[in-house]
């Protein structure tokens, strides 16, 4: 029974204490609240006495944050604090009104005090103890509020100093700017003057040498004019002895034609006309068969004029790659090359009347050949492929015509 007795008193001890601990943490929680809203508070007020000192616009740097924030504006700082302030007191009334709603935990504690009369001195001394801690805490608040207001009495003056200082200091160089102002307005009023005058000197100068190289240049345009005329005179007579000279040399030009025709019909009519080719002529020499096709037709065994035109078409079709048809217009061509008289023009022209061979060549009436030939020779030398001089006379077709058929 002493056992359950002691052990009972134990328990009531430690439910004393328990009980005790939560009271005065929770106590202590709301009176930190408090605090906290009465410093904001003050921030509220320091914030409205800045408002009217620095204007809404105005900044300052915080006394205990200004190395982490720099300077703020007057209304931030105002608003914040009215902010901080109605949080903290909101915590303070939710935390005092829940203490207060707690009627069970209340009623189980006047029960415990109850049963625990005989812990009630203990307690009470407990009491006086916390009491003792909140009267030394309530000192304490109250000495980091005058220190707090304090510091900030003293910041806003070093504030509205340092304000004063910056303005007496930006008039100060507003005044020097004014002062340079009106410097640069005097220089600039003397170096207008020094220009105007600049100006007129310069326009009495170019006055008198524009007088002056005017009458030169009117001289200068006179003897211009007059070596214009001269020039154009001597122009108009080289021009003239130009045309006599082209004239001339036009007319000389016609006359060694003549000339020159009348003595090829002379050679022809003296001496006996050469073919172009023979028979033993190389096969390169054929209008249009040249040095590559020479090359293929020596392969094949034909070196000269007189075994081309000797060998069949389609043996040499087949050694040079072409058609038949085309081999057979270069051996009538190589066949009218060994007529006596015929030039390489005269092929030209024999093949444009459509006289491919010799053997077609010899059935024609010297006559109207001629005038097939006539027709042919007009179309190129129109074109300027051919000259008077390449064109043949009727003699010379009746003797080709002759020759081709010996």
């Amino acid at each position: 029974m002493t056992c359950d007795c002691v052990q009972l008193s134990r328990m009531e001890k430690q439910g004393i204490k328990n009980v005790g601990v939560r009271e005065i943490l929770k106590g202590t929680a709301i009176w930190i609240l408090a605090l906290c809203s009465v410093l904001s508070g003050a921030n509220v007020v320091n914030g409205v006495i800045m408002w009217f000192n620095l204007g809404p616009e105005g900044t300052f740097a915080p006394y205990l944050l200004g190395n982490f924030t720099g300077a703020i504006p007057v209304y931030v700082y105002l608003f914040s604090s009215a902010v901080v302030t109605a949080v903290f007191l909101g915590g303070t009334s939710h935390r005092i009104v829940t203490e207060l709603s707690y009627a069970d935990q209340i009623n189980a504690v006047n029960d415990e005090v109850n049963r625990l009369e005989a812990g009630l001195q203990s307690q009470q001394e407990v009491l006086e103890g916390v009491q003792a801690r909140m009267f030394l805490v309530d000192e304490s608040l109250e000495h980091i509020r005058k220190e707090f207001s304090r510091g900030l009495v003293e910041q806003g003056n070093a504030l509205k100093e340092s304000f004063e200082r910056s303005r007496r200091t930006q008039q100060k160089m507003l005044d020097g700017v004014q002062e340079r102002v009106l410097l640069t307005d005097k220089g600039l009023r003397s170096i207008r003057k020094v220009l105007k005058e600049q100006r007129e000197a310069t326009k009495e100068v170019i006055g008198d040498f524009s007088a002056c190289l005017g009458s030169q240049l009117a001289s200068i345009k006179e003897t211009v004019e007059k070596q214009r005329g001269e020039m154009e005179n001597v122009l108009v007579q080289f021009e003239q002895k130009e045309k006599r000279i082209m004239s001339t040399i036009a007319e000389q030009r016609n006359e060694l034609a003549e000339i020159r025709l009348k003595l090829e019909k002379l050679e022809g009519s003296i001496s006996k006309p050469e073919p172009l080719l023979g028979s033993q002529s190389n096969v390169e020499e054929v209008k249009g068969i040249g040095y590559g096709k020479g090359a293929e037709l020596k392969e094949i065994g034909i070196t000269n004029v007189g075994e081309f035109i000797m060998a069949d078409s389609k043996v040499v079709a087949e050694g040079m790659g072409s058609s038949e048809k085309t081999v057979e217009k270069l051996q009538g061509r190589a066949q009218l090359s060994m007529i006596p008289g015929v030039k390489e023009k005269d092929l030209l022209l024999l093949e444009g009347a459509d006289v491919r061979d010799r053997n077609s060549l010899s059935e024609q009436d010297p006559i109207s050949l001629s005038k097939k030939i006539n027709a042919v020779f007009e179309a190129n030398f129109s074109r300027g492929k051919i000259t008077p001089v390449d064109k043949p006379t009727i003699e010379e077709i009746d003797s080709w015509v002759k020759f081709s058929r010996r």
